[in-house]
């Protein structure tokens, strides 16, 4: 199993419903096997393994902190690592990073900047 990101959208008037605006606006995905690492590395109590973690607003930049946190302190979170090889220390930055840059995309993009402050960080 993995986590794979996308931004949302949320329909207003609809209980629960999110939409991907002009669809697929992020790749990022990394197995499930990183969830402590993410959490300690964040601070992210709340990361789960699908649905609204809230506002992307809000939750890239304890990605971005987590990302700095990895590249400053890569041993303090080897012991996290799955033994299998599926989640390490450097498959978790390469995983922030992709979120930031397509982040970062998006907030540019013509077709969704003005939908930034209402975006959601949806895990599905």
């Amino acid at each position: 199993m993995s986590y794979d990101i996308s931004f949302r959208v949320k329909v207003e008037g609809l209980d629960n419903v999110y939409v991907e605006p002009y669809g697929d606006n992020t790749d990022a995905n990394i197995t499930w096997n990183v969830r402590e690492m993410i959490i300690k590395s964040t601070g992210l109590k709340n990361w789960c393994a699908e649905g609204c973690l809230g506002l992307c607003k809000d939750i890239i930049p304890h990605i971005a902190n987590g990302l700095a946190e990895l590249e400053k302190y890569p041993e303090k979170y080897k012991q996290y690592e799955s033994p299998n090889g599926w989640g390490t220390v450097k498959g978790l930055k390469h995983f922030f990073a992709w979120i930031i840059n397509d982040w970062t995309s998006y907030c540019e993009d013509y077709s969704t900047e003005n939908l930034a402050d209402v975006t959601y960080f949806y895990i599905c």
